[in-house]
Formats: structure tokens, sequence, C-alpha cells
């Protein structure tokens, strides 16, 4: 299990993604702000983080799992022909 699974139906709007990344990384700013170094870094790599995997690599993940989906139906396809 990933702390933050792209696959799930809730990140499929873009503007729940952009969110999900700008949140946390403005209330680091605000952290770092208020001279709250330590939670300031926190929320900036969590921010940082779901912008990597919701924003950069979303498109090449769900590309991923859309294949692997296919594979495994042609594998099921392919034993399902063998047995009748």
């Amino acid at each position: 299990m990933k702390f933050l699974d792209p696959h799930h139906p809730f990140f499929k709007p873009l503007w729940r993604r952009i969110l999900t990344a700008a949140l946390p990384t403005v209330w680091g700013g605000v952290e770092l702000y208020n001279g709250s170094t330590g939670w300031g870094i926190m929320f900036v790599a969590a921010g940082v983080y779901a912008a990597y995997e919701l924003l950069i690599m979303y498109d090449r993940t769900m590309a991923n799992a859309a294949a692997e989906q296919a594979a495994r139906d042609a594998a099921r396809d392919a034993t399902k022909g063998d047995e009748e």
C-alpha cells in the first residue's frame, strides 16, 4: 500500500490533484513564515511528494495500470480458451 494512491477514483479530476499538492505546500510556507522550521519542511515535503505522484507521474502510472490490466485480461482469455 502506498502513502498516496493515485489509482483511487477521488484523484481522477485534475483540480483535486492540484489541491492535494498545493494545500500542504502552502501550509508549509505558513509554518516556515511563523518560525516552525520542522513542521514547515514536513509539509513542504508532503506537498512536493503529492505533486510528484499526482501531477508529474499520474499519466504514466495510469498508463501502466491500464497495460497491466490488459495483460491480465489477455492471460485470462488465453487460459479460458485452453479450457474449452
